[in-house]
């Protein structure tokens, strides 16, 4: 299938993006668990949720609007009309900003930190001019996905989180070791990638307060709603409890917390991301050129591989997970490795969420969306609140992966009444029979050193569960096969250049 190739294709850009960055992560998350005390880690993760929660906010959606319309616009209407669209929802977002952080400022005079226990009001003050930067530098990235400049998006995001690192490590070390220190250098490097782009989009036009169509806002504001109370939820479902963690436990068992989470985050990105940026807009493609037998199939076939691969990544991070804490997080961050297994696979359920959003977007039912998110939102909630108090951070992370177990199930009932598609179930559970057997089998594995116990495991635990599922699947043999017909043509069309550019050398007579 062609829009599967296109899919691999695009996720591939994507892929390769989300790897430099996760690198990048796993530079800085060392440096910064070990500047930080555990509890200062713990509240930098708070104030960033908080961030998020502003931010989610204040784009109300209209990124999703950006993909649903602006492609519209550009095929049907020409310039003016993707102008008129992306104008009106990228003043409309800055708007919206603006209002939320005053909003913020002005609750923080009255002493509103002190209600999830941060009372530094400047570093929050600080941290709050993020929401406005992210926003719109959001706006930005969503209309590069919808143009399809991956290379672009890529090496504005690898730069980006290179910067910020370097920035913020900077200050830290040659300022003050404080969590101020570190939320300047963020807001400094996307404060500046934000003012960079946006004379390319004044040359463009597509920033013109002439352009803003209020017409077309109503219209946004009727998709986007349902959409933006979606992202509300998921944020509540995503970090909400955190602020419960402070509530019942303080910083300590946050700081705890966040460096499993972190770690679970970056397996969640390298599974997810790419999907995410290539997946809508490759079935939206394939929709209004195919058909919807065409559009079934390939969700169908792209699910199926997805699972195949996030079985792996689960096993082996279930393995190694006190190894990579240690690795990542230093010791003194130890204790949090029981968590991590029931966070990952939390984190995976969450990604397979993107398989059952395309139909509902497609016929136009967000509102589905909204609702499962919600549900799941209050159901972390309730059982943080039960859970927490009684057996502490586990059942913090448990919460976690139940919610996300029950928003799957709701998504998927609703999105295969309106597009159906086959899932292969008998195929999942042979994926998660021989990842589980392989598991079991390396964990027996007694090495003691966190750097060759992660390698060495991580290592056999894919080593037997490819091997294994080559020989029993011919499905995944056949797959395995075409992937190492396209790497080996890639190597070799990819050398032909080289050597065709390498000088003759005849034989000297």
């Amino acid at each position: 299938m062609s829009s599967l190739k296109t899919l691999y294709r695009h996720s591939s850009h994507y892929l390769g993006g989300r790897v430099a960055v996760m690198l990048l992560g796993f530079i800085s998350f060392p440096v910064f668990t070990r500047v930080f005390s555990v509890a200062d880690y713990g509240t930098i993760n708070l104030i960033t949720n908080t961030v998020l929660l502003l931010t989610v906010l204040s784009k109300f959606g209209f990124q999703h609007s950006v993909q649903r319309y602006c492609p519209e616009g550009q095929a049907d209407g020409g310039p003016d009309t993707l102008r008129r669209y992306y104008s009106t929802l990228f003043y409309s977002t800055a708007l919206l900003a603006l209002i939320l952080s005053s909003i913020f400022i002005l609750s923080l005079l009255f002493g509103a930190g002190r209600l999830y226990g941060v009372t530094a009001g400047a570093t929050l003050i600080l941290a709050c001019s993020l929401v406005m930067i992210r926003s719109l530098r959001s706006m930005q990235m969503n209309l590069m996905q919808v143009e399809h400049k991956t290379r672009l998006y890529n090496g504005m995001d690898i730069l980006y989180k290179a910067l910020s690192i370097a920035v913020a490590c900077a200050l830290l070390f040659f300022w003050q070791k404080t969590i101020f220190a570190f939320f300047l250098g963020l807001v400094v490097v996307e404060g500046a990638f934000l003012l960079q782009y946006l004379p390319v989009l004044a040359r463009r036009h597509l920033i013109s307060l002439n352009m803003f169509d209020l017409g077309f806002l109503r219209t946004a504001v009727a998709f986007s709603l349902p959409l933006m109370a979606a992202e509300i939820s998921w944020v509540v479902l995503d970090s909400g409890d955190r602020f419960f963690i402070q509530h019942y436990m303080g910083p300590q068992a946050l700081g705890f917390y966040a460096a499993a989470y972190g770690i679970a985050i970056y397996l969640q990105d390298v599974l997810m991301a790419p999907l995410q940026m290539a997946l809508f807009p490759i079935c939206m493609k394939v929709w209004n050129t195919e058909g919807k037998k065409a559009t079934q199939d390939f969700l169908a076939r792209s699910f199926d591989q997805f699972v195949l691969v996030a079985v792996a990544v689960v096993c082996v991070a279930i393995v190694t997970s006190r190894d990579v804490i240690v690795l990542l997080a230093s010791r003194k961050f130890q204790q949090a490795h029981t968590l991590l297994p029931f966070l990952v696979i939390g984190l995976v359920l969450s990604a397979v969420t993107i398989y059952f959003r395309p139909g509902l977007m497609i016929y136009k039912r967000a509102s589905k969306i909204a609702s499962a998110t919600f549900y799941a939102s209050v159901l972390n909630i309730a059982l943080n609140i039960v859970l927490l108090p009684r057996i502490g951070l586990v059942g913090a992370a448990i919460a976690t992966m139940v919610s996300y177990g029950g928003i799957v199930v709701f998504l998927a009932y609703q999105s295969l009444r309106v597009l159906p598609y086959k899932i292969e179930f008998a195929s999942f559970a042979r994926y998660a029979a021989v990842g589980g057997v392989a598991s079991c089998l390396v964990a027996l594995l007694p090495i003691e050193t966190p750097l060759v116990s992660a390698l060495v495991k991580g290592s056999l635990i894919l080593l037997l569960y490819i091997g294994t599922l080559f020989a029993i699947d011919g499905r995944v043999r056949t797959l395995l096969t075409q992937v190492w017909g396209a790497v080996t043509g890639w190597l070799q069309s990819s050398s032909e250049p080289a050597l065709k550019s390498m000088p003759a050398v005849t034989e000297r007579t």
